[in-house]
């Protein structure tokens, strides 16, 4: 999460700072494109983080005005007084996109040159379109999903958001989207952060009246808002950048482990230089390798005394050598377990008890099932202690010609754990199910 936040902080902080360059290169303060440029995003962060918050703490009614767009319509009002040569969205996406009126709502309908490949040659069109298409859906359900995780953090009412309506709402009007020429879209951790912060994060009808009104905005003011300059909206996100990275992080080093902080990095990094699809998918593949490599070495035993009964009548054994395994038995720390173990120096009879451990999978399970060879051949026997029932079932069926004499398993249903084993279904078919209690 905090590799995800800081990696799209750092990709939205890239995308402002173009607005501050021309000819690819940033603006001088020396000149007076430059001071323009440079003072107006300035002085919207000053009234959005200082100068409104301050207002509103002595005029109650200013209360009613989110500080980002006071600033921003301040900005705006003194970058026309003065005449500054800011650029202006109508500047940028032109004077078109800002003439307003019903005449730039989209028309119903796909467009033609989607309908022409898809009905002249519908299997080429979709083998084209999927790939785009699935990772659009993966990088948009991702950022929504990892987004309202966020919020529910920062506004911290004690309320979850839900991620099912999250996913099918954003699904539903991505499809109402598509149909009428508009373009899909997601959660925005910029623009939500915003939203948060001016009050509106507390209801449900705070993003579908950021969109109305944003529409409304579109079609029945735009030339005012084609007047907007765009550093003054470049210095809200650049102060969201400041809110939304985890500065925190910068102070874990030494703190976490190194292996933590390494995925912290390497989510951030992809994040940046790819998208977000593959930096989780990456971020999730190394955090399962280095938890997987963790466990593996984190099996241990502690060795000490304990008595036996046998089964054949023979009297209780006191005294006998037992190793208390530590940890999970599983593929990754099969090895580490038989190097636990010394058969040769070994009495005649030992216990293994797993209160403390579980057994995972199918090489957990031919572990323990050649540690006992290993004392099989040497002529002793293994006690097995506090295994599940579906494990000493298992343990019978996996080793070939079922449990040689020397390896034997005590039961006890009332101490006993009950687990499952991850072994092949065909193994699992006569193997009752364990009751509990």
């Amino acid at each position: 999460m905090v590799g995800f936040v800081n990696g799209l902080t750092l990709v939205m902080l890239k995308a402002q700072l173009t607005h501050f360059q021309s000819a690819g290169k940033y603006l001088s303060v020396l000149s007076a494109e430059g001071r323009a440029t440079y003072g107006c995003a300035l002085l919207t962060m000053a009234l959005v983080k200082f100068g409104i918050p301050k207002l509103q703490e002595k005029v109650e009614a200013a209360k009613a005005i989110p500080p980002t767009l006071g600033g921003v319509i301040l900005s705006a009002m003194a970058a026309k007084y003065f005449a500054w040569p800011v650029k202006t969205l109508a500047d940028v996406a032109g004077s078109e996109t800002f003439r307003g009126g019903l005449a730039i709502l989209p028309n119903l309908g796909l467009p033609s040159s989607f309908w022409a490949p898809l009905m002249s040659a519908p299997l080429k069109t979709l083998k084209i379109i999927m790939p785009y298409a699935v990772t659009m859906a993966a990088v948009g359900s991702i950022e929504s999903l990892l987004t309202l995780q966020l919020l529910d953090g920062i506004v911290d009412d004690g309320k979850r958001g839900s991620t099912r309506k999250e996913v099918v709402g954003q699904g539903i009007g991505n499809l109402a989207a598509g149909l009428t020429g508009g373009i899909g879209g997601c959660a925005l951790i910029g623009q939500s952060i915003i939203n948060a912060q001016s009050g509106g994060g507390i209801s449900r009808l705070s993003g579908m009246s950021m969109a109305i009104f944003l529409a409304l905005g579109i079609v029945s003011f735009a030339p005012l808002l084609g007047q907007i300059p765009v550093v003054a909206l470049a210095g809200v996100m650049l102060l969201v950048c400041q809110s939304t990275f985890s500065w925190s992080s910068l102070r874990l080093w030494g703190k976490i482990p190194k292996l933590d902080y390494f995925i912290i990095l390497l989510v951030s990094y992809v994040t940046v230089a790819e998208d977000l699809a593959k930096a989780v998918l990456i971020g999730t593949i190394t955090s399962a390798l280095g938890f997987a490599w963790k466990q593996s070495t984190s099996i241990s035993s502690t060795i000490s005394t304990t008595s036996l009964n046998p089964r054949n009548g023979m009297p209780r054994l006191p005294d006998i050598k037992c190793y208390n395994v530590n940890g999970p038995l599983f593929f990754g720390s099969a090895q580490q377990f038989s190097r636990l173990f010394n058969a040769k120096e070994d009495p005649e009879t030992i216990v293994i008890d797993f209160s403390q451990s579980r057994v995972f999978d199918h090489s957990a399970l031919e572990a323990i099932n050649n540690l006992a060879d290993r004392y099989g051949n040497l002529g002793k026997r293994v006690y097995l202690r506090r295994l599940s029932s579906d494990c000493a079932r298992l343990l019978a069926k996996v080793h070939v010609g079922g449990l040689p004499p020397y390896e034997i398993i005590e039961v006890d249903p009332g101490k006993d754990p009950i687990y499952g084993i991850a072994e092949k279904s065909e193994l699992y078919s006569d193997v009752p199910v364990a009751k509990v209690g």
